[in-house]
């Protein structure tokens, strides 16, 4: 089977979208989802509003204290989306004493225009809970979409067409008396099985192969860190991302391998652009740059522990 080429991609994603990142603000003072039952009712209401408006989701995160989803149709789909999901949501936040929570959550549309934009921030969703919880393995978490994608163990062995369930398991897993289950839905439990209503295998035709989806997702950094900002969230990079990141700077900036090469006053250069671009801790820059911990603490006092 021949390898499809970056121009043939690029005319499948020209004629695939229109795409769109829909996210929500970063709540600082509320938890949207603080159960998995939470988790549970939400994603269930987003496979059911995306099939009565008309949108594809093609990616998802659940945080505690917000949402992202990728999807593929028009912005007012995307507004119309959101508009019901709240109001549904805020029923059954209601319920458990968090309506003031929903209604502080505001939601922003950002177009994806190029096919390298739809993989970062495919993979910047994907991302996610991984980069804010080290006990999260990204391709095996079903509250975020990584599991989805070039998955080969992937099946509905485990759930059922939702046309079958009985009246009483429809009511509890739509939480409404009349609500209906759009077909082609599959039901495990409680869940409503993410494969049956993300669109992954659009997802793996625009990356192409499963070689340059894991490089996106696991080695594609800067970008992330760039979204990260643009979104108003927290780049979390780890010790061994950061150390290749430093690297490729020393190579960029200097014309050396290593921090090590470097003079004192480039290697509080260095320092200075890793905590501007990456926010990496003053731990982090004096393993990166060589520097001890008494000339990085005075170069960023507050951070001093």
């Amino acid at each position: 089977m021949n390898k499809p080429s970056e121009y043939q991609l690029e005319r499948l994603f020209a004629q695939s979208g229109p795409f769109f990142h829909l996210y929500t603000s970063p709540l600082e003072n509320d938890v949207l989802m603080d159960c998995d039952e939470d988790r549970t009712v939400i994603l269930n209401m987003i496979a059911l509003v995306s099939r009565e408006v008309n949108l594809e989701v093609l990616a998802y995160a659940l945080m505690s204290n917000h949402l992202h989803i990728i999807f593929k149709g028009a912005v007012l789909n995307g507004n119309a989306f959101f508009d019901l999901l709240v109001k549904r949501l805020k029923r059954y936040l209601s319920g458990k004493g968090k309506a003031k929570c929903i209604s502080k959550v505001c939601c922003g549309i950002q177009a994806i225009a190029t096919l390298k934009q739809f993989r970062d921030e495919i993979a910047y969703v994907i991302r996610n809970p991984f980069v804010v919880r080290d006990d999260i393995n990204l391709f095996a978490y079903q509250w975020c979409s990584g599991f989805l994608y070039f998955n080969s163990l992937l099946s509905f062995q485990n759930g059922i067409p939702a046309a079958e369930l009985s009246y009483r398991d429809r009511r509890r897993i739509t939480r409404s008396a009349d609500m209906v289950l759009p077909e082609g839905l599959w039901v495990s439990g409680d869940l409503i099985l993410p494969e049956s209503f993300v669109n992954y295998r659009l997802v793996e035709s625009l990356f192409g192969s499963a070689r340059k989806f894991l490089f996106w997702v696991l080695k594609n950094i800067e970008a992330q860190v760039e979204l990260a900002n643009m979104y108003g969230e927290s780049a979390s990079v780890s010790d061994d991302e950061m150390f290749l990141l430093s690297r490729q700077m020393c190579e960029r900036q200097f014309g050396v391998k290593t921090p090590q090469e470097l003079p004192e006053s480039q290697q509080k250069e260095l320092a200075v652009l890793l905590r501007n671009r990456y926010h990496a801790s003053n731990g982090q820059l004096c393993r990166l740059t060589g520097l001890s911990k008494s000339k990085v603490d005075t170069l960023y006092p507050l951070s001093a522990k």
